[in-house]
């Protein structure tokens, strides 16, 4: 299994720097008030790349903290109610 995993990496390395290569031309990119970037197309592709995967990731940490806080929660609960219920015979 450990092959397939390094072959992955491998192919994934191997087609990254082969589009990298092939999108090296110099673009400009302009914006607002007479902004421009001039840079390799490969370079504001993996910025905007990056810039999404952060995003993604942020929207993701979120949801992961509420989901902790809701666990937290119902952990305290559950607690409470144990130590409420009445203690069974022959349960150590």
């Amino acid at each position: 299994m450990q092959i397939l995993v390094w072959l992955a990496r491998i192919l994934v390395v191997v087609l990254v720097v082969w589009f990298a290569a092939k999108n090296a031309d110099p673009v400009v990119l302009r914006g607002y008030l007479d902004a421009e970037i001039r840079a390799p197309l490969v370079l504001i592709l993996l910025a905007f790349f990056a810039c999404g995967l952060l995003l993604g990731l942020g929207a993701s940490l979120l949801q992961l903290f509420r989901l902790k806080r809701e666990i937290r929660n119902l952990n305290r609960i559950l607690h409470r109610h144990r130590a409420d219920a009445p203690a069974v015979p022959g349960e150590d």
